[in-house]
């Protein structure tokens, strides 16, 4: 049987579902204190600020991004391989049609956000873009991948391209250009 995860997890779970649904600005303590059936003062111990427990969203975030990056490094799989496992969480997402992207939301509410969520959100969005980039670099020059643009120019694309699948399948509540979606990504790179 697994263990409960402690009440600071707890917390950043729950809080980190209702930005997904509903957006940074769109959730309060008293959202997450209802849910955990605990009182606001409670969340407060943990993360005196919601500007705390953002950055703490976004840090866990981008750590996680990079965790699971390294580990596809890990696996010495195919540069297609490779992006199928980059790829596979954002297919998730838009298949479910309700969930949107952590990284999406906060750069959707960018401008509103404490300083350190947005220096977080770099650092996710610099990390996914720096694996894709290798990737796609070494794609080419192995002569697996075919394409024009620079591979930083086209990991901004295909991260856009796959950022925004999110967002239309939530507001269509349908994802199946999903898939036709990522071929075109794949016969794009020569695949």
């Amino acid at each position: 049987m697994a263990a409960q995860p402690d009440t600071k997890t707890q917390i950043l779970d729950i809080a980190e579902h209702l930005l997904q649904l509903r957006g940074y600005n769109a959730f309060s303590y008293q959202d997450i204190a209802n849910e955990m059936g605990i009182r606001k003062a409670s969340l407060h111990y943990h993360f005196p600020s919601k500007a705390d427990l953002g950055a703490a969203l976004a840090e866990r975030h981008a750590n996680r991004a990079l965790t699971a990056l390294q580990g596809v490094d890990e696996l010495n799989l195919t540069v297609w391989q490779q992006l199928d496992a980059f790829f596979k969480p954002f297919i998730e997402l838009a298949n479910s049609c309700e969930l949107m992207c952590v990284g999406g939301v906060m750069a959707s509410e960018y401008s509103t956000l404490p300083e350190p969520m947005q220096e977080r959100m770099n650092e996710f969005f610099a990390i996914i873009h720096t694996w894709l980039t290798r990737v796609l670099r070494q794609g080419r020059a192995s002569g697996q991948l075919y394409f024009g643009a620079e591979p930083s120019v086209k990991a901004d694309t295909i991260i856009a391209t796959l950022e925004g699948s999110i967002l239309i399948a939530r507001t269509r509540k349908n994802s199946d250009f999903i898939e036709p979606l990522v071929q075109d990504i794949k016969a794009s790179l020569g695949g």
